[in-house]
């Protein structure tokens, strides 16, 4: 078994001698050889870990994608033991579960992310707790087959980059030390199974872990905070090891300090990504409950920090309770996050009030917010589950895994989704792929059918995460405003148009009318060529009406949503060519690797040098007036925007009455 710490390493100088029971098992080894070694090591693993102590962490939810969305612990384990193994969702079943190819890539497209998660080990946790709660000795078994077929297949290199290899990307390193491997071990480590040589076999390969994620670790991002997760558990769970102590304590001074280098300071993960935000939290929440559980001393400012992070998830939070999809992000329940920062913040009312599904403690004081850092606004006429929310990307690129969608918006209402993205897919270079992170998958504008291009001049600069973005907002009672502009360039030649796009929010809606949005799109070419611009915006599966002014969605339960715009519309659902527009991901939490489905785009081209067009947003349940009808000229001077409803009723509405600006300090929140 080729491993970088080899036996003489391992026994003469990865040892903590100063244990009086490990004090001479170099000895041991040059004396009495590997065998004997290896029971001194085993006899003192198994009367030292302290497995009363970490089975006080309760048994966390299992993530899904690596076995059927449908199947529970124990059904999972018993097909693990068939030897079919599930990764991104996509199952491949090999002759027997000690036959597992660990290099192997048997999906389709060749997703390369399979290869690389298949070595996250999450199936060693579930056989460990099956075994916790079973006592069945094939699950031990087959957590042991799986290791040791592991452990002989992928060595770890010396000097290989945080990215490369199939097995030993630091990111998974991190994952599976900080989830999967001790939870197995702790749960199996007096099972008949777990002989000596596995046992020193599984020691071997937790000082290659540690040698990898403390020196080759990446240089930023959601990695390095799961590489110093890795780590950390390393050293508080097996302390015998004589790094162990400074392993800790660069994992800790690492982890504390990402804290301030990688979140805004308006609380956002700088990757901008709903998803990527909570990974964050996640890996900071398990390793202060193993410190918790071993009693092993943090920094007291650790926990502290992550208050802003829990907050973020509620500035963001959607009506039903889920998060945006925003950037690659998932739509994240609220209350399952909200429930891990109760045990850091039991007197946060705000997180108590949705850690309990609103039964208990408080929503927030404000209803919108501004996230002035970021660069991102969120409206909305309260807490409650039927209430507007409208959600506005005025902000940066952000760090990494972003979408072109600067001037992006989403909006619910009435309990329903109604302006949506194409949503996130698996990340590899399909069609779909490529859809998901362009403009056109999103609620942004289109020039000569180009999107954004912010990723072709890109390059992140770490600096001070506390300046402000560029976005202007205004908050009050019965109006938000947010606007923002996209100067950078669309498509492979950067075409100069400059896009400015302000939203007005009429939370008390007008003239007896719901709740709804005027979004106003100014175009100004800065070639001196004409342009044709199109606001786009993507909609769900739920069926239509259009009769050439008005296109409107039945979201049943007697809502609707109806678009109107001071410019004719098109429509594009599930093309191809000449362009691929119209799709949207199915959020089924199976496999990465499946295509979307068609779902229509509404579109509103114009063409000139420079333009505006006005597009009024307007949900409404059980009947009542919405917009018929928009009068707007084309003219980018003018501000004039004239809203006639279905009942008749005209409104004249000037943007200079609804004005915002950079910096509001004082009015992040209404």
């Amino acid at each position: 078994m080729d491993m970088l710490t080899t036996y003489e390493k391992l026994f003469c100088e990865s040892l903590d001698t100063s244990i009086p029971a490990l004090a001479d098992i170099d000895r041991t080894f040059r004396e009495r050889g590997v065998e004997a070694a290896e029971k001194q090591l085993a006899d003192y693993v198994r009367s030292s870990l302290r497995t009363d102590a970490y089975f006080t962490i309760p048994y966390q939810a299992r993530d899904n994608t690596w076995c059927a969305p449908d199947a529970d612990d124990l059904t999972a384990a018993e097909t693990i033991l068939t030897g079919e193994l599930r990764s991104c969702g996509f199952p491949h079943k090999f002759p027997d579960i000690a036959s597992v190819d660990w290099e192997c890539n048997p999906t389709p497209n060749h997703y390369a992310e399979w290869t690389w998660q298949l070595s996250r080990h999450h199936e060693w946790r579930c056989l460990g707790h099956c075994y916790r709660e079973t006592g069945d000795e094939r699950y031990a078994k087959g957590f042991v087959e799986l290791m040791m077929s592991w452990c002989r297949q992928a060595t770890c290199p010396v000097d290989a980059p945080f990215y490369h290899t199939k097995c030993w990307r630091t990111i998974e390193a991190g994952i599976r030390m900080t989830m999967n491997w001790h939870y197995a071990f702790y749960a199996c480590i007096h099972s008949p199974h777990m002989t000596n040589h596995v046992i020193t076999t599984f020691v071997r390969s937790l000082c290659d872990h540690g040698y990898r994620l403390r020196n080759f670790g990446s240089g930023g991002g959601n990695w390095r905070a799961m590489e110093m997760a890795g780590l950390s558990h390393i050293a508080m769970l097996f302390p015998f090891l004589r790094e162990a102590e400074e392993w800790g304590k660069r994992a800790f001074s690492v982890l504390e300090a990402e804290l301030d280098q990688q979140v805004y300071a308006d609380g956002f993960q700088f990757e901008l990504s709903t998803n990527y935000h909570d990974v964050i939290i996640i890996n900071y929440h398990r390793v202060l409950a193993v410190a918790k559980a071993m009693g092993y001393p943090i920094p007291p400012a650790l926990s502290r920090k992550l208050l802003r992070l829990f907050e973020l998830d509620i500035h963001v939070t959607c009506p039903d309770g889920r998060y945006p999809d925003i950037n690659d992000g998932l739509r994240g329940e609220l209350s399952y996050w909200c429930g891990l920062g109760l045990e850091y913040f039991p007197d946060h009312e705000a997180i108590r009030y949705f850690a309990t599904h609103r039964k208990e403690g408080t929503p927030p004081p404000y209803t919108s917010v501004a996230l002035p850092y970021s660069g991102l606004a969120f409206m909305r006429t309260g807490w409650g589950t039927e209430d507007l929310w409208c959600f506005f990307d005025g902000g940066d690129f952000g760090r990494g895994h972003q979408h072109e969608d600067k001037l992006n918006l989403l909006l619910s209402a009435f309990g329903k989704n109604l302006l949506v993205d194409a949503g996130n897919y698996a990340y590899d270079d399909s069609p779909m792929r490529r859809f998901v992170l362009e403009t056109r998958s999103h609620n942004c504008a289109l020039v000569d059918d180009m999107g954004q291009n912010r990723r072709g001049r890109y390059s992140w600069r770490d600096e001070p995460l506390d300046g402000y973005a560029g976005m202007k907002w205004h908050f009050s009672s019965p109006v938000d405003t947010a606007e923002g502009i996209y100067d950078q360039g669309y498509g492979p030649d950067f075409l100069p148009v400059t896009h400015t796009r302000k939203v007005i929010l009429f939370k008390k809606g007008l003239e007896g009318s719901h709740p709804f949005a005027v979004v106003i799109d100014r175009f100004a070419s800065g070639d001196g060529l004409e342009h044709t611009y199109a606001p786009s915006y993507q909609l769900g599966f739920e069926p239509y009406t259009d009769n050439g002014r008005q296109f409107t969605v039945n979201h049943g339960a007697g809502v609707t949503f109806t678009l109107t715009a001071s410019v004719p519309h098109t429509v594009v659902t599930g093309q191809t060519e000449p362009l691929f527009m119209g799709w949207r991901k199915v959020y089924d939490n199976a496999a990465a690797i499946n295509e979307g489905l068609p779902a229509p785009c509404v579109r509103y081209p114009v063409t000139g040098t420079a333009a505006r067009t006005v597009t009024a947003l307007c949900p409404r349940k059980d009947g009542g007036k919405t917009v018929a009808e928009v009068i707007a000229s084309r003219d980018t001077e003018d501000t004039a925007v004239t809203l006639i409803f279905t009942d008749g009723t005209e409104v004249t509405v000037h943007e200079e009455d609804y004005p915002c600006s950079t910096e509001n300090p004082d009015k992040l929140y209404e």
